[in-house]
């Protein structure tokens, strides 16, 4: 049977594909080679490292300093924040790409 989580990790899986579907095209188009393009992907890849950083800091304290979440969880919240990372940065490109 499936349950709620179940369904929203694989809906989160499923975005996580779109949105590095969306990353790879950006990539491989000539708008990306140039100056421009090389600057968001830049940018892009900065915003991501910084979530990145900051989930996991954030992770470390809430299982180590705080114990709020139990240690056989934490893989799963870090699962979770590659998940948000990957749909985030896709966004940021999309809507550093319009302006």
């Amino acid at each position: 049977m499936i349950t709620l989580t179940t369904t929203l990790i694989i809906g989160l899986a499923l975005l996580v594909i779109i949105s590095e579907i969306y990353k790879a095209n950006f990539e491989r188009k000539k708008e990306s080679m140039d100056e421009r393009g090389e600057l968001l992907i830049f940018k892009t890849k900065s915003f991501s490292y910084s979530i990145l950083t900051g989930g996991i800091l954030l992770g470390v304290a809430l299982v180590a300093i705080l114990d709020m979440i139990h240690r056989e969880y934490f893989i799963y919240y870090v699962m979770i924040i590659f998940f948000i990372q990957s749909i985030a940065s896709s966004i940021y490109l999309a809507v550093a790409k319009r302006v």
